[in-house]
This record gives C-alpha cells, structure tokens and sequence, in this order.
C-alpha cells in the first residue's frame, strides 16, 4: 500500500511549536488499587442505501489497511476500571481526562500502538475524517491554555528519546524542544508536539504523563490511547501489572452500552488469575532493530483448527523469524483478523470443504469484501468450529459469531476474517496474522504484563 500523505507539506516544525507555545498560558501517584474504565464501540456509517453492508465493506478495508500499517511500520499497582465503548467505525473507545482542571476526551484504545494522543489545541485540523454523532467543524479537544499543569517536552528530555529514539543524533540539532512527531495508523496520520501532563481519575492524579498534542490528522479517530509494549503507552507510564477487557458485540448502531476496561497497579491483585483462564506467554520480535515490533503483543500460535481438523500452515508464518516476519499478534485496533494470504487461503479452503451443500454467494463476496460467504437461507445451519491453539496447551475456541456474519437480513453468512489478497498484496512482512478485535467480542482478554502472558476465557461481555 501507498504511504499515507502527510498531514500537511506546508506545516513546519516552527509552525507546530509556534501555534502550540501561542496555546500554552504557562508551564502524584494514586493510592488506589483498581481503576475500572468504560470501552464503547465505535464504527462511522455513511451509505444510505445498504448501510449494513456499506459498514462491513469499510470495515474489511480499515482492517486490511490497519494491517498493513502494522505490517509495515514507518521508523522515526492500583486498578481502575474504566467503561469501555464500542463504536460504528470498528474500535472501541474510552474516556480519560488531562490537564489541571480536567479536560475530558474520547480515545481509541489500541494495544498496537504506545503514543497516547488527542486532538488540540483550537487550531486543530482533521481531513478526510468521520467521527460518529460529533460535527466535523466542532470535535473535541484539549486546550493546553486552559491547563496550568501543560507543559511542551524538551529536546533532552528522556521522554522525547521515548518516541524518538535516544541516540538519534540528529534529534535535538540545536533546538531546544522535542521535535514534531507524525505518526501513521492505517490509511491515516497525526501530527503535533509532546507534552507532559496530568492524567486524571477518580482515585487520584497521574503526574508526569507523557501525551501527544495533535494539530493535524488525516483519517484518524478523536485521539488513541496507546497500550502497546512502548515506553510511551499508557500502561507503561501508569506501571500497569496487568489490563483487561471483555469486548461487547459489535452492534454497528453507535447504542451507548459499554464494557469493562480494568488497570491493575497493585502486585498483590496481579498474578492469582482467575478460575477458567487460560494463559499462553507473551514473547517478543527478534527484530529489534524495528521498533514498531518491540510494540506488538506478540503470542505463539502453534495451530489452527477448522471443525477439529489441522489447517496445516507451514510453521515460518507461526513463528516470527530472524528478519521479523511472521507470527501472531493481538491487536485492539483492528477490526477485523487480518490473516497473510497463503495462512487465509488455507484457512478458507478448510471451511469451503467443510461447508460445501452450502451455495456461494459471490455477489455478496465482491460487495463486501469479505470471502466466503454462504446463502443459508431456508436451510439447517451448521458450522466448522475455530480454534486457536497457542504455545502452552492453551485453546481459544471462538464464538461462531466473532468469525461468521450475516449481512443484513440476506440470509447470506461471511467469514469475517481478511486478506491482503483481497486489494492484490501478497508479501510476507510483519506479522503474518492480526487476531482484531471482532474476534476477541466475548472474550475476557486479560494482558499480564507483570509474568508476561495473556489470559483468556469465553464469557457473555456485559
């Protein structure tokens, strides 16, 4: 895929620190256990004719694009509970609060990214963006003037090293604030300045923050909370022990219903685990010169079934190798799992076998996107069992309805579940499957960050 365009060929660094030292009127830790947090879904709906379909289209193609980014990445204990929203665009949001007073915002969260960044200033600026239920002309942002805890990064700043790299040599070159930052997710790009400022919640402050104050954005959501592996993440920066979640079922309808996010930061709380989890070890990329990698949630996919019987996909797209390609990634960004092609075409193969008195609805395949897809209607239905068998023994068995979906009232049923050959790439680079966040709905996703593993359990999310 092309790289995305910039945010702007004509906004220079000099013009970001002017505009955001313009906004900036002047330059401890909570003692609670748990913070607990609402996750809301979050999907943009824009055709008006055949809105379902219109939203799994944009979807299969956020997705592969998503996937490309991760696959392609540019270089340059308390707990709280927290609602956690599903939206129409795909993710699912969470709101957080910066600054002195407090300044509330939405934020995607994404465990494939660390930056944690909103829209700011007045001056803000998004292309070819779709928010849901907000006026384009009028989206939220933080206002640093309003803030008297804002404050900009400086260029020797550890901080800016986060983002940065500490021995780009050519970082500071003189200046004496941390360079401007553009960043890219998907199909679309950020761009601002870093400040340190205050996280706050209910129990208590978080000090100190390092967040991105973005002037401009193309095809991005409202802001994105990080909570990748980087040092800038928010679990990282919060000395997170463990985070998890139990994703609600995408309803594509923007209803305000919301889930769980739970941030533990007590030790204590963090390494008992839960009756029925099963647990597989978080590992890490031996590439380590692609930072982006270091990033990722990586975990060992040691086979796939379809109805009980081994997909057999050869072992270097299960296992990163020593160039970094290949492996299994968990990704809250993306929506759809994203499957490399020669994993995909074996994966769909085995369900074609399997679903054969079934008749092929290529009609619906070419409109949506998504392949294959079945017409059942007016017929005993029947499917194939999925299931992800990590390194450990621990088995994911999905919910038929995290990777089968009818669309609209059709009587036709797709995998969800993508390929970069749909858009004609067949390259293996990066991680050779996404497991997104359609696939984890119903699921009680816990990340132990504190012994390095990732629990789950199939649960009703609520």
């Amino acid at each position: 895929m092309a790289p995305p365009p910039p945010c702007s060929s004509s906004l220079s660094i000099l013009t970001l620190i002017t505009i955001l030292c313009f906004c900036i009127c002047t330059s401890s830790s909570s003692s609670q256990n748990t913070l607990t947090l609402s996750l809301t879904q979050h999907i943009s709906r824009e055709n008006k004719n055949n809105p379902w379909l219109q939203t799994i289209s944009s979807l299969a193609s956020s997705s592969i694009a998503r996937a490309h980014h991760l696959k392609n990445p540019k270089e340059k204990s308390s707990t709280s509970k927290i609602p956690l929203f599903p939206h129409s665009y795909g993710g699912y949001s969470v709101s957080l609060s910066f600054g002195s007073p407090p300044q509330k915002l939405s934020f995607v969260m994404d465990t494939g990214s660390s930056l944690v960044w909103f829209p700011c200033t007045h001056r803000y600026s998004c292309s070819d963006c779709n928010f849901p239920n907000v006026n384009k002309t009028n989206i939220p942002r933080f206002i640093p003037k309003l803030s008297s805890s804002a404050k900009i990064i400086g260029c020797n700043n550890t901080k800016c090293g986060w983002v940065f790299g500490s021995t780009d040599p050519i970082r500071c070159n003189g200046d004496q604030i941390c360079p401007a930052y553009m960043l890219q997710y998907g199909s679309g790009s950020t761009s601002g300045l870093l400040l340190s400022e205050t996280m706050d919640f209910d129990e208590g402050d978080v000090s100190d923050f390092l967040v991105g104050c973005s002037i401009l954005s193309t095809r991005q959501p409202s802001g994105i909370a990080g909570f990748g592996r980087g040092s800038s993440s928010l679990p990282v920066q919060m000395g997170l022990k463990k985070f998890s979640y139990c994703l609600l079922s995408h309803r594509f309808d923007d209803t305000p219903v919301s889930s769980k996010l739970v941030l533990v930061r007590n030790t204590s709380n963090s390494g008992a685990g839960d009756s029925g989890i099963s647990y597989t070890k978080f590992h890490k990329n031996p590439m380590s010169s692609t930072a982006a990698f270091q990033e990722y949630y990586y975990v060992t996919l040691r086979k796939i079934t379809v109805g009980g019987k081994t997909v057999k996909i050869p072992y270097g797209f299960l296992v990163p190798g020593s160039d970094g390609n290949g492996g299994t990634i968990i990704d809250s960004g993306t929506t759809f799992t994203f499957m490399d092609s020669h994993v995909y075409d074996l994966v769909a193969k085995e369900f074609e076998n399997q679903m054969s008195k079934y008749k092929r609805a290529a009609d619906v395949e070419s409109e949506s996107g998504l392949r294959p897809c079945f017409d059942i209607a007016g017929k005993p239905a029947e499917f194939p069992e999925l299931m992800f068998h990590f390194k450990g023994g621990a088995k994911l068995s999905l919910p038929l309805a995290d990777y089968f979906s009818f669309l609209g009232d059709s009587g036709v049923l797709c995998m969800t579940i993508v390929s970069s050959n749909l858009v004609g790439s067949n390259s293996r680079i990066g991680p050779s499957i996404i497991i997104g966040n359609y696939q984890q709905q119903n699921i009680y996703l816990e990340y132990d960050l504190e012994n390095g593993r990732l629990g789950f359990k199939k649960q009703i999310c609520k």
